[in-house]
């Protein structure tokens, strides 16, 4: 398996890191406002997912029946 490696600038100005944020801040506000159900449903159906398989018990069922 191969490593990607993501370069960003860090030597920006206050004016840069500040339209960065901001342009954050809209991205995320408006995949909220398209996908926000969608990710609420799909965090909750994770969790659902992970509390049923922790509370999941083995059985030994091979047990012989006397009759």
């Amino acid at each position: 398996m191969s490593m990607d490696t993501t370069r960003l600038t860090t030597h920006w100005n206050v004016a840069e890191a500040a339209t960065a944020i901001e342009f954050l801040d809209l991205l995320r506000d408006a995949l909220w406002q398209t996908y926000g159900e969608q990710i609420t449903a799909m965090h909750r159906e994770a969790h659902d997912q992970a509390t049923h398989e922790s509370q999941q018990v083995e059985l030994e069922l091979d047990d012989e029946i006397p009759f």
